[in-house]
């Protein structure tokens, strides 16, 4: 079954706030990137004009504006998304300068797509407002689900090598209705609001990426861009899905109040760049009902409904 029982004990599941020695233990294994508010920012003084390097000397840079009649319509293939549909104890951290989940359990792995490679997920973070456009329209959100090649030994090595960073962004619409997907991690977000780099919060309730992804995962735009936060190495594949999330005004309001050094973190993307001569690719082909999760269908329904239910039972 793909759900598993996470190793910490009762008393440690939930919202535990962690040590600064675990933080540096978690670091390590958990690849979380985590640097001073001040080194760079959203803001004039250290903001996305005044970046270093490759930021502001590179090609291929990321966010960029999607203009759909330029999109080159080819089909690449579906990704396929191995353990995404397996529950799992999540983390919270806000870096000072975003919100950053890490999943604790086995390696969940990303591969199809045209892939070079399969693809271990780093780390989960979110950007308000979005940071790629669509047609010159900005979401209000957007999740990045982070991969690395699995031939290297860790993030930091493979971002220095060609296809190394692979990178699903799903973007995000307004509506009237929470996203009650995100609800536990809200919850968790507004625990760590003010403790920038400090502190983890564990998610108490069970996290299942797939329940991140829209129904049809199997359409998206691709192209070859960068890290959209220093560095900004040209070393990243980007999967933009096409279909839409929802989240409501007030769940993105408790981003909107998350610290970074002594003001609130009201938006935190880069405004998009030169497309040069990139192309980007629409992989059109529609949702047809069948699953590209490695495990059964019927597996992923039990996992799901098991965790929905014993979500249910806690008292968050």
């Amino acid at each position: 079954m793909p759900y598993r029982r996470s190793r910490f004990g009762p008393s440690e599941v939930g919202s535990k706030i962690c040590s600064r020695m675990w933080l540096t233990l978690s670091s390590r294994y958990f690849g979380l990137h985590v640097s001073k508010a001040n080194d760079w920012g959203y803001w004039s003084e250290n903001g996305p004009d005044n970046w270093p390097g490759l930021c502001t000397a590179g090609k291929k840079q990321s966010p960029i504006d999607i203009v759909t009649e330029d999109t080159v319509r080819f089909d690449l293939g579906a990704l396929k998304f191995d353990r995404y549909d397996f529950a799992f104890s999540g983390m919270v951290i806000n870096t000072g300068h975003s919100v950053q989940i890490t999943l604790d359990g086995v390696p969940i792995h990303l591969s199809g797509g045209s892939l070079p490679s399969i693809y271990v997920l780093e780390q989960m973070h979110f950007h308000w407002s979005a940071e790629h456009t669509v047609d010159g329209f900005r979401h209000p959100l957007e999740l990045h689900f982070v991969h690395y090649d699995v031939q290297y030994a860790n993030f930091s090595v493979a971002a220095e090598h060609e296809n190394g960073i692979v990178v699903v962004a799903v973007l995000f619409e307004l509506s009237n209705e929470d996203n009650q997907d995100l609800a536990a991690i809200l919850k968790a977000t507004e625990l760590v609001s003010q403790w920038v780099g400090k502190n983890m919060v564990h998610i108490r309730k069970k996290l299942i990426p797939y329940l991140l992804l829209p129904k049809d995962h199997t359409t998206y735009y691709r192209y070859q861009g960068s890290l959209t936060t220093p560095g900004c190495q040209e070393s990243v594949m980007w999967f933009i899905m096409t279909e839409k999330l929802t989240v409501s005004e007030t769940q993105v309001n408790v981003f909107k109040r998350v610290m970074s050094g002594d003001h609130a973190l009201k938006s935190n993307y880069r405004p998009t760049q030169d497309l040069g001569d990139r192309k980007v690719y629409h992989r059109l082909e529609g949702y047809s009902g069948t699953s590209s999760f490695s495990s059964s269908i019927i597996s992923n329904i039990l996992s799901i409904v098991l965790v929905r239910l014993l979500q249910l039972s806690d008292d968050f």
